[in-house]
């Protein structure tokens, strides 16, 4: 992938900007071919080769629709669960589809110890502490396991009848225009896109990468600042001194944009290490920079039995 490659492939982010608020990165269903090339400069059909491209090599084979956990009075938590040995992993990822609340996990390496990020919903703090609890028990290190919360926006709006209809379709079809969606929920075009867009617009979902998507080789990168004075001029050494640098937005990495100003964190490809190393040497020498911590993701699975059940009901419920 080449600096071009990974323009188009960031574009692909809401502004630009990532946003990992089901796990893996959230994907705009809505962007075109013609909005991605007036930003990175290249002709329209020139994008169009090179996402074809990109869809080959297995970077965006597939799609996939999380609904908002707070759509069913859940909230989102996060907990790691430290892993010493690799074989470890395949175990722990099938106990981990047992574990009702569990919608994605991730397999991590920092810079001191290998762990298992899962993410999951529970509907308080203290029916955190309990999943936390089952989850800690099935950890191969047998170490308590302390559930953080991990910021989502809220749906802003009630889903209707038709558009819980609409979400129960789009979370079958990730991939289905809007004129198929309206063909299977039985209303006109006019209709089915106004659901549709109401249902993006509100954050009652948001598209994915599928769970059969290759993820591309990066090394997250995470820069505390001394303060929010600071954020502005390392963001901007950043994106200026690293090409291949995808800004992670203050609402995306799971932590409250206002909690957020002192951080910044970026997406550098994990190809080059030498390149990086000799970048982030020049990155923590730089004035309000006070800590640098990396992660480089191993793989991922995704669990959607939980959201499946619920949105189920909710159709149901709704004739």
């Amino acid at each position: 992938m080449d600096p071009l490659d990974f323009a188009i492939y960031r574009f692909l982010s809401p502004g630009g900007e990532a946003r990992f608020w089901a796990g893996r990165r959230i994907i705009d269903p809505t962007i075109t071919p013609r909005e991605i090339s007036e930003r990175v400069g290249i002709s329209e059909s020139g994008v169009r080769t090179r996402l074809h491209h990109l869809s080959e090599r297995g970077f965006l084979r597939d799609k996939a629709v999380i609904p908002n956990p707070t759509l069913f009075g859940a909230g989102l938590f996060v907990a790691d669960l430290l892993v010493h040995q690799s074989g470890e992993v395949d175990r722990l990822l099938r106990d981990l589809a047992l574990v009702d609340g569990v919608l994605f996990t991730r397999d991590l390496m920092d810079e001191a110890e290998r762990k298992i990020q899962v993410h999951f919903v529970a509907e308080s703090e203290k029916a955190a502490s309990r999943e936390a609890a089952l989850l800690g028990r099935l950890s191969p290190s047998g170490t308590s396991v302390t559930p953080q919360p991990y910021y989502i926006p809220s749906c802003d709006r009630a889903v209707s009848p038709l558009g819980w209809k609409v979400l129960a379709s789009v979370w079958k079809s990730p991939d289905a225009t809007i004129a198929e969606i309206g063909s299977a929920v039985g209303v006109t075009l006019k209709t089915a896109a106004r659901c549709y867009h109401q249902l993006i617009d509100s954050h009652a979902c948001w598209w994915t990468h599928g769970p059969t998507s290759e993820e591309f080789p990066l090394a997250l990168v995470c820069v505390d600042v001394r303060g929010p004075d600071d954020r502005g001029p390392v963001t901007g050494w950043i994106a200026q001194e690293a090409r291949n640098w995808m800004p992670v937005a203050s609402d995306g990495f799971g932590v409250e944009p206002a909690r957020a100003m002192t951080v910044v964190a970026g997406l550098v490809p994990a190809d080059a290490p030498t390149v990086l190393e000799r970048f982030l040497r020049r990155l923590a020498g730089m004035e309000g920079v006070v800590k640098i911590r990396r992660t480089f993701p191993l793989g991922s699975a995704t669990y959607p039995s939980w959201f499946a059940n619920r949105i189920e009901e909710r159709v149901r419920a709704r004739p």
